[in-house]
């Protein structure tokens, strides 16, 4: 079978795809070369491309005589933590990422920024509210804080932030997925008061709104890691 770039992206897609939902946790043995070639119908030399790829990234490794393994998300390098799904208590450490960085895109953005930038992120913030109750509320909040990245003209946020998209996209559903209406509702609020403060061109006020709502977000995580805690507690007393 002729290789292409094309069978390899299959063979990629389908491992990320299987760690993602779940079916492949770190420490697993994903398929042998044999399998990946007689079910998703690639040639060999796609598959070891394939794997050879998120094995430079740290999400795969193998050890000879045995096969190949699901990497921890620990070991990943930060382009392969893309490729896995955070939870809760990954989803924090990403926060207090983000409470450092982020105030400062909004700062920057706020002072960079075009007025065809700003209305983009308006209408963000008011499609956000459209959809307030479906899941799309979530993309669109994520694409709030994506073009403020964008918007600061920093070539190294912007990189940082596009590696991290998928990530960010993760964090968000799991948060509304956890505490719902409440984040809405702090989202709602503090997305509204970082808007005003960049279209005012206030970029300090445009930091301190987005430090709080980052802060606010993070508080209510560790009310869920808490509460979870405490059930898995009681389950094994």
């Amino acid at each position: 079978m002729a290789y292409n770039h094309n069978a390899r992206q299959t063979v990629i897609d389908f491992i990320t795809n299987n760690i993602q939902s779940g079916t492949w946790q770190p420490g697993d043995k994903i398929w042998s070369e044999n399998e990946f070639c007689t079910n998703l119908n690639v040639s060999r030399i796609a598959v070891r491309d394939a794997i050879s790829n998120l094995t430079a990234i740290s999400v795969r490794k193998k050890i000879r005589g045995s096969g190949t393994y699901v990497e921890n998300l620990d070991n990943a390098s930060l382009e392969g933590t893309r490729y896995f799904s955070l939870g809760l208590e990954n989803v924090l450490e990403l926060m207090e990422f983000r409470y450092y960085l982020e105030p400062h895109c909004a700062e920057l953005f706020a002072e960079r920024a075009t007025e065809e930038e700003i209305q983009e992120l308006e209408d963000c913030y008011y499609s956000m509210l459209r959809h307030q109750n479906s899941d799309e509320k979530d993309y669109c909040s994520n694409r709030f804080h994506h073009l403020i990245a964008l918007g600061t003209k920093n070539s190294f946020i912007i990189k940082i932030t596009e590696y991290l998209d998928e990530n960010m996209l993760c964090h968000q559903i799991l948060l509304s997925k956890n505490v719902q209406k409440k984040n809405f509702q702090v989202g709602a609020t503090y997305h509204y008061k970082i808007l005003q403060a960049i279209k005012a061109r206030d970029k300090e006020m445009a930091g301190v709104y987005c430090r709080y709502h980052i802060r606010l977000g993070m508080e209510l995580y560790r009310s869920v890691l808490e509460k979870q805690k405490a059930e898995k507690s009681k389950m094994t007393d």
